[in-house]
């Protein structure tokens, strides 16, 4: 569960329910985040570290933060949980940069803003597999191997 309004100082009750549930909690970490609340969240997360990608709020469409590899570095350094980029990954052209310093690379909004593009189902559908398709063939890493189709 991706967590990205819940402060991890008021997160123990949540962590306690999801815990019982067997539910993996995702914050989102924001590159001012001092040392010493880095190793508390590290301490309560699990599944991943969400880091956003760029300087804003879910469906920016900015550059990538120019500081963001030595962030993801960052918390490499404060934790063995894969990291996760997102928030303003919003063009099939930054998503290979992201595959290439994070461990997940997370769209969102630019599928959805995909589907409110075209105009009926069926083509909601097929422009929606045809941008996965896209992102889903940059983002292969030379040592990876392709799955069967």
């Amino acid at each position: 569960m991706i967590l990205p309004d819940l402060p991890i100082e008021e997160a123990d009750a949540w962590l306690t329910a999801a815990q019982h549930v067997g539910l993996h909690t995702v914050f989102v970490v924001a590159p001012s985040t001092t040392d010493a609340r880095l190793a508390h969240i590290c301490a309560a997360a699990s599944g991943m570290l969400y880091a956003p990608a760029v300087a804003g709020v879910t469906g920016s469409t900015s550059p990538l933060h120019g500081a963001l590899p030595a962030f993801v570095q960052r918390l490499r350094a404060a934790t063995d949980l894969p990291i996760g980029v997102g928030i303003g990954i919003s063009t099939p052209a930054q998503a290979p940069i992201v595959s290439r310093i994070a461990d997940v690379t997370i769209v969102g909004s630019v599928l959805i803003r995909t589907m409110d593009a075209a105009h009926g189902p069926r083509q909601q559908a097929d422009a929606t597999v045809n941008l996965a398709r896209t992102l889903s063939a940059r983002l292969r890493r030379p040592d990876t191997p392709r799955a069967a189709a």
